[in-house]
């Protein structure tokens, strides 16, 4: 592969982004607060390419001022069906600028762009799901009726930028409520064109607001405002404990919180000579160059499995690391300097305290300062270190054997985090065994070698341990962005 060539309809490096989406949205409109700006840097070039504003506190007092104002008007008076039209509407606007919000994604941090637009063309089904569900919400099963939050504050990461905003506020939305958003300070222009685009849908004024800023200023003074009724954040587990105690600063409100993961993947004994599970495996632990919360990012395989492992992963690692705008690349660089550096960290302590299988090399015509770093095994591990203890976020995979299903168990829930967990086995008494000993928010059983996970949009789940707390999917996680009131009537 020539990772030089780019994909023909794109802009090249240096074509400069649309400065309109380097600014806040607010009531509906391209606001700009402040004089600060915060540099964008190409993670697979190492330059600027270009600046944003640092909207601090005054731009988040006057998105919630919007948000609110917003909160008993047009938007309310819709109702559930003008809801869900509008969302579809959305939908459909987002369904016509996939391309844009690709490059977006590919350009700020790295996404290849071909995962990019797949990941993204999936987006009208996900607004779809939680437009269907409103009528639900208006039933009254157990009596009370369900209002919304009021102004839901939300804090996104960078890995997915347009994903992760959209699992973020199309149940928000869905469920009435309106919304202040703080993306990444890595990923900000996506979030703003999703606000155009849901302006252009129809959407009211001030029902979707977009503030840009670093998490130490605008991300801490939307925690801790007293006029956001609810925070829903996605990002690490630091951030999420700081988002906790300024949230209850200023008014107690209730908080969702998806943090860092460092989930297992455990292959059983009927499944560890099955060669078709590696891409899985592979998949499982490298999809983003390993830069997502849900990685799968221990390996536990039965004594004696550890060769079948390695030479199952190899034989899988047919994933091109390159240029992030060429369509064959399915591994791009890490997403910034400062994810480079962490992930160089933990290959040194690999390297200094374990053995480290390269499973494909960065190729040497990338640009050297570009933030590109391969996928690699890491063997033999301490139980008790941090390899295996701490959320990486990177291209390594921990392999470990275990002797029995209860030592399989042991380790696996053996950590700080609990979001999710894979098994690999057709054996299902064993599975649920190890599904009752996990202490995680979700899992993959996949009992067939060639089967993947699906999109299980309709299963609500809740991260354990410090990945997290709060109700997310289903109709039940559309649920927990309302609030049940109690109406008796006594003649």
């Amino acid at each position: 592969m020539n990772s030089s060539v780019a994909v023909p309809d794109l802009p090249a490096w240096d074509s400069p982004l649309p400065e309109a989406l380097e600014h806040g949205w607010i009531d509906g409109e391209t606001r700009r607060f402040g004089r600060d700006s915060i540099v964008s840097v190409n993670p697979a070039t190492g330059e600027d390419i270009g600046r944003f504003d640092e909207g601090g506190a005054m731009a988040i007092d006057a998105a919630v001022i919007a948000a609110r104002s917003a909160l008993p008007g047009e938007w309310a008076r819709i109702g559930a069906a003008g809801r869900s039209g509008l969302l579809l509407a959305w939908a459909a606007r987002i369904a016509d600028e996939i391309d844009q919000l690709a490059w977006l994604e590919t350009i700020e941090v790295g996404r290849p762009v071909t995962d990019a637009r797949t990941l993204i063309a999936q987006a009208p089904l996900l607004i779809g799901h939680y437009a269907s569900m409103i009528p639900a919400l208006e039933e009254r099963a157990d009596g009370a009726v369900r209002r919304p939050r009021g102004v839901v504050g939300a804090i996104t990461p960078w890995n997915f930028p347009t994903a992760n905003v959209l699992i973020r506020i199309a149940p928000i939305l869905a469920a009435g409520n309106t919304l202040v958003l703080k993306p990444s300070e890595l990923s900000p222009r996506s979030a703003v064109l999703l606000a155009k685009l849901a302006g252009e849908a129809g959407f009211p004024p001030g029902v979707f607001n977009v503030v840009l800023g670093a998490g130490h200023t605008a991300g801490a003074a939307l925690a801790a405002h007293p006029g956001v009724d609810m925070i829903a954040f996605t990002g690490s587990t630091p951030t999420g404990q700081a988002i906790i105690q300024a949230s209850a600063s200023a008014s107690l409100k209730p908080v969702m919180l998806e943090c860092g993961g460092k989930s297992p993947q455990l292959v059983l004994p009927d499944m560890i000579g099955e060669r078709a599970i590696w891409p899985g495996v592979f998949h499982a632990a490298f999809w983003n160059t390993g830069q997502w919360c849900a990685a799968r990012s221990r390996l536990l395989v039965p004594r004696g499995g550890l060769e079948a492992a390695i030479d199952g992963l190899r034989a899988a690692a047919d994933w091109p690391v390159g240029d992030p705008r060429d369509p064959a690349t399915r591994l791009g660089p890490l997403a910034s300097r400062k994810q480079y550096d962490t992930v160089q960290r933990f290959r040194e302590i690999a390297h200094r305290t374990a053995e480290v299988v390269p499973l494909s090399a960065v190729p040497g015509d990338l640009p050297p300062e570009g933030f590109y770093a391969g996928p690699e095994l890491v063997l033999g591990a301490a139980q008790d270190g941090a390899l295996v203890q701490q959320e990486i976020f990177g291209p390594l995979l921990t392999v470990q054997e275990y002797d029995d299903l209860d030592d399989a168990i042991a380790m696996a829930d053996d950590g700080p985090y609990g979001l999710g967990a894979t098994v690999w086995g057709a054996d299902r008494e064993a599975a649920e065994r190890i599904a009752a000993g996990l202490r995680v928010g979700s899992i993959d059983v996949i009992a067939t070698p060639t089967a993947r996970p699906g999109l299980a949009l309709g299963i609500p789940f809740e991260p354990r341990k410090q990945s997290g707390f709060g109700v997310e999917g289903g109709l039940a996680g559309l649920a927990a962005l309302t609030a049940p009131q109690a109406i008796t009537h006594a003649a």
